[in-house]
């Protein structure tokens, strides 16, 4: 299993955020994430967009609430749940870079005086003991090397009754990625080693304190983001090998198409589902 160190997540993001601006309307949804698609989404903006409304509802964010927003990226749901709710954000991103644009991105949307971003791992915070009221980790958790040391940094610095909510791609059953090709190219193209299943997760949540994840499986709702991102990885395929050839591009860059098209055999293939999941902290 090919491993991956917290610089090489942060160079992954650096060199392909302008794939994202490019392909993704990431200046425009502020979201790396996939869309979620329903009777009210139209477009690839609104299915992001989506996705951060039914992971806040579905945790019940409220604007009381503090929020640690885990892999803040460039602040778009940190952005968001300050505007929709009026609660406290911080955002926490191992970018440097990440955290200037999600700064100048707070000013421009007025909300700099709820939210905040630090260049910080999510595995070692160094906040206080029960800080927050939720933890938002929105497709950052597959890129934890220890999977343990994210709960236990989160049983930390959750109140009492407080929830981790996911919105991520998890395994529906358990399986060794050494053994599936596509698995491997897609998550390693994201610069993540693997992920969880579901039986795992709730397991480690167990373990941890938390109570048995409540799990809702959109999976089907990102079929349309799915199939965007590998149209778009075909269509770049020709154009990014010719590229390759005359310019010295980074490694994340040069295969950057791949996950595209490895992430939908693997979806067809039900080796990877899409989740939201809220596992709350126990009280004693």
């Amino acid at each position: 299993m090919k491993t991956f160190t917290s610089k090489d997540i942060e160079n992954y993001y650096d060199q392909t955020e302008v794939h994202y601006k490019l392909h993704w309307e990431l200046e425009k949804s502020m979201g790396l994430h996939y869309g979620i698609w329903d009777k009210s989404t139209k477009t690839l903006h609104e299915s992001i967009i989506n996705t951060n409304f039914l992971l806040m509802k579905f945790g019940e964010i409220k604007p009381s609430d503090s929020v640690l927003d885990c892999g803040c990226g460039i602040g778009g749901s940190a952005i968001y749940l300050s505007k929709k709710v009026g609660c406290q954000v911080t955002g926490v991103t191992l970018s440097a870079k990440q955290v200037a644009t999600a700064k100048k991105l707070a000013i421009e949307n007025s909300v700099d005086q709820l939210v905040s971003f630090y260049q910080l791992n999510y595995l070692e915070t160094g906040f206080a003991d029960q800080s927050f009221d939720k933890i938002w980790a929105m497709e950052s958790f597959g890129s934890s090397f220890d999977k343990q040391l994210f709960f236990k940094e989160m049983q930390r610095i959750l109140k009492p009754g407080g929830k981790i909510l996911f919105a991520d791609t998890f395994k529906p059953y358990s399986y060794d990625i050494d053994q599936e090709i596509d698995m491997q190219i897609m998550l390693n193209g994201w610069a993540i080693s693997d992920i969880l299943s579901l039986e795992e997760l709730t397991k480690l949540a167990q373990d941890h304190n938390f109570e048995t994840p409540q799990i809702n499986d959109v999976t089907k709702d990102v079929k349309k983001s799915v199939e965007r991102l590998y149209s778009l990885s075909l269509a770049g395929m020709v154009a990014s090998k010719i590229y390759n050839l005359f310019k010295n591009v980074s490694e994340f860059s040069k295969v950057h198409y791949k996950t595209g098209i490895a992430q939908k055999k693997a979806y067809e293939n039900g080796k990877w589902g899409y989740y939201l999941v809220m596992a709350e902290k126990k009280n004693a």
